[in-house]
């Protein structure tokens, strides 16, 4: 995929982290809790994480910060070097990394969503 391809998409991401992570602290900070010390309690973020809406927004919330993350990372180690090995290398580490923590965050939701 072209560069700035990768960069428009991460503009994109960069304005779903915004509003997601608006969200997502507003949730948790006084959306649906009956004050500050209660939104904090283990049972009542518990509720939360179990419900469609957040677990929703934490997926997007996971996969847009995942994905400007390692494209910065990205960017930034392809500005150490160039060549084509080494953009193959840095591109299939970053995959790789990406695979892991996107496969790890995943199972996180399912697991507090479900209940397990």
């Amino acid at each position: 995929m072209k560069e700035s391809t990768l960069q428009l998409v991460n503009y994109l991401v960069i304005i779903a982290l915004l509003v997601t992570l608006a969200l997502h602290l507003a949730m948790q900070g006084f959306l649906g809790v009956s004050g500050y010390e209660n939104a904090l309690e283990y049972n009542t973020a518990l509720a939360r994480y179990r419900e469609p809406l957040s677990a929703s927004l934490l997926t997007v919330l996971l996969v847009a910060a995942t994905y400007h993350g390692l494209f910065g990372l990205r960017n930034i180690l392809l500005e150490v070097r160039s060549g084509p090995r080494w953009n193959a290398l840095v591109t299939g580490c970053v995959l790789v990394l990406a695979i892991a923590m996107l496969g790890w965050g995943f199972r996180t939701i399912v697991v507090a969503f479900g209940g397990f």
